[in-house]
């Protein structure tokens, strides 16, 4: 057993894999009363989370290269600092122009965490294996950002908006201290990792992999699920529903089950079921989901438990289907680096795209999510079934 799974490299593990997601949601609590503070429109208070979500895949191109060429830990560093400065902007900001500036450098700096704890497992570990350390990171990925956001609403009830920017800069420095007890993972240092022509090379390769860009893609769709919720939620439920922030952010908690419930049940399936059907199991899962929310708002049941309830089972298939993908694509990538920048670069755009679109056309509406979520799921069974006849018949 490598050293990497003591329990506290582990743990500092696990969170790192949840550390993005935690920036990206923490402060979800705060849309409402911030935007009333700087008399946002309802595009402009989408722009929030976007702009978050735009930064990320951008800052995920540069620490491929930087970790092959810096080691693993180092490049963590790098990120973690420009993160801490994000927020530092954030807390200081008198103007909703800052507060955007702030989120984009967090999110620069924050890309790096999963990029790198995805690349230090992959590392380590292949195939079933591989998966079994992804679901139990999957299981830190959904209580993190769940607890980071109860205790923000919380901090926003009582201190105003920058409550849950002040819990995320500690979070920050504690995290800081504890990366010191991860291991360097990297084999050999690339000396020649950072020339423009070996990066376009090294990248240009990846983007070629078809495998790796349909497995990154299924990724990014079910990431785009979990993103334009955390973005409409607090939304409905604060502005439409009523809720106080505190409310909320302990409402927030519930879809956690779901993530955590897909992560014990992918690990208990890896030894049980291929990851073919892994996937198709979850993409099946969040359309039921998908379908229980739809028709609950349809028959006008407008509450807390409408709203998050079924996002339970959304969030479980999405864990389904993001490990396994996520699995596939490491597993059958040569160069683990590059591969999972590529990976969570594609995972990242389409958050980006799906938050986008439904902020722009329907930042409001109730059905804009159990819609968005129906078109979504019927993308991801296109190209589920795609992978499916390809390797079919690249086996025949």
């Amino acid at each position: 057993m490598t050293k990497l799974l003591t329990f506290p490299r582990m743990t500092v593990l696990m969170v790192l894999f949840s550390f993005m997601p935690f920036a990206a949601v923490v402060f979800t609590p705060a849309y409402p009363q911030l935007t009333r503070e700087f008399h946002l429109s309802d595009v402009q208070s989408q722009w929030m989370m976007t702009i978050f979500l735009l930064a990320t895949p951008l800052g995920r191109l540069p620490y491929g290269p930087l970790a092959n060429r810096y080691g693993r830990k180092k490049t963590l560093f790098l990120g973690l600092f420009i993160c801490l400065f994000g927020t530092i902007v954030i807390l200081a900001a008198q103007s909703y122009v800052l507060v955007c500036i702030g989120r984009f450098i967090q999110a620069f700096g924050s890309a790096a965490t999963l990029k790198i704890a995805y690349t230090m497992i992959g590392d380590l570990h292949k195939g079933r294996e591989a998966t079994k350390i992804l679901s139990y990171a999957s299981l830190i990925y959904a209580i993190l950002p769940g607890i980071g956001t109860a205790v923000s609403g919380f901090l926003v009830d009582s201190f105003g908006w920058r409550g849950g920017f002040w819990f995320f800069l500690l979070f920050t420095i504690a995290l800081i201290f504890s990366c010191f007890c991860l291991p360097e993972t990297i084999k050999e240092v690339d000396l020649g990792a950072l020339k423009v022509r070996k990066i376009a090379k090294g990248y240009g390769k990846q983007f070629k992999d078809l495998y790796l860009v349909l497995w990154s893609s299924l990724m990014g769709l079910s990431t785009a699920v979990l993103f334009i919720f955390s973005q409409q939620a607090p939304f409905i439920a604060i502005d439409l529903m009523g809720l106080t922030a505190a409310q909320y952010g302990v409402f927030y908690l519930v879809p956690a089950l779901g993530i955590a419930g897909g992560s014990f049940l992918t690990a208990y399936l890896a030894d049980k079921m291929s990851s073919m059907m892994g996937m198709f199991l979850g993409i099946a899962t969040i359309l039921v989901g998908t379908l229980a929310m739809g028709g609950l708002f349809l028959g006008q049941w407008i509450s807390g438990l409408a709203l998050f309830l079924p996002q339970v089972v959304i969030q479980l298939g999405d864990a389904l289907l993001y490990t396994n993908a996520s699995s596939k694509a490491l597993s059958d990538a040569e160069d683990k680096s590059n591969a999972s920048a590529i990976m969570l670069f594609i995972n990242s755009s389409g958050a980006v795209v799906g938050t986008f679109i439904v902020g722009i056309l329907a930042p409001r509406y109730l059905m804009a999510m159990p819609i968005a979520f129906l078109v979504i799921t019927i993308i991801m069974f296109a190209i589920w079934l795609k992978l499916y006849t390809h390797r079919k018949k690249a086996r025949s």
